[in-house]
């Protein structure tokens, strides 16, 4: 009886489902491991959403949606932010971590980058001016005494540019009016006239759109639509070079 019925079962679900659907790898970036000491692991995919939806007779599946960033067991969440290489042999690749969320009861956390070189001191957020190539970072939250209570692990790659060096632009500015980095520079635009320069927060919306950027009469000080500086964090940039030049995007982080 227990054999009839698997039998049947499985006929259904063939017949109804549609199992003749083949697999499909839509992306392979990524990576994990365990997590800490624990037995636990965890494997994440880095990138956009990617989304396929394949159709056999009455059957549709769809699948796909990558997130970027990894959750630890006790809650330990970032989200990086990697920049490439800007330009030929500029060495300028630049990786920023955001925290999301924590361990309840963390104390402090160390940042174990390799190359270990890059941030011997183990207490690195972002890093900036990094060559072409492979980085990987493990974070570890402790409590007050000196226990690892959770980890994420991130490995990702800054590549290499081939574009010779037309601008250059920075991860940071602080917009308090003390004339110190006060607003975003973008090296070299001047020679490129008829730029544009679009700027959005991290859910996508626009917040600034510049044409002739040339830092000084129109510049982004990080003003919002409405006119105020906006909150401290993270924001994209896509710059329309001009003169047939192509595009050039990135994020940059603000601090009032």
């Amino acid at each position: 009886m227990r054999f009839i019925l698997l039998y049947s079962l499985l006929f259904y679900s063939w017949l109804f489902v549609g199992q003749s659907l083949s697999p499909q790898v839509i992306n392979s970036a990524g990576g994990g491991g365990a997590i800490g000491t624990s037995s636990v692991e965890v494997y994440y995919n880095i990138g956009e959403p990617f989304i396929a939806t394949l159709s056999e007779g009455f059957s549709d599946l769809t699948q796909g949606f990558l997130q970027p960033n990894m959750i630890g067991e006790f809650g330990l969440d970032f989200t990086p932010l990697v920049s490439d290489e800007s330009c030929l042999n500029e060495n300028d690749g630049k990786i920023f971590l955001t925290q999301n969320s924590q361990a309840g009861n963390t104390s402090f956390i160390k940042y174990i980058w390799a190359p270990s070189s890059i941030c011997p001191t183990e207490d690195c957020v972002s890093l900036d001016s990094l060559s072409p190539g492979t980085y990987s970072v493990t974070i570890i939250a402790y409590d007050s005494n000196s226990n690892d209570i959770d980890s994420v692990n991130y490995s990702y790659q800054i590549k290499k540019s081939t574009e010779p060096c037309l601008i250059k632009t920075y991860n940071g500015f602080t917009p308090n009016g003390d004339g110190i980095n006060d607003g975003f520079v973008i090296d070299n635009i001047e020679n490129f006239p008829n730029n544009k320069v679009y700027i959005y927060n991290r859910w996508g919306v626009k917040l600034k759109e510049f044409s002739s950027y040339d830092n000084s009469s129109v510049i982004w000080k990080g003003e919002s639509p409405n006119g105020n500086v906006v909150p401290s964090g993270t924001y994209f940039y896509v710059i329309e070079i001009g003169s047939g030049q192509g595009f050039k995007k990135g994020w940059i982080e603000v601090t009032n």
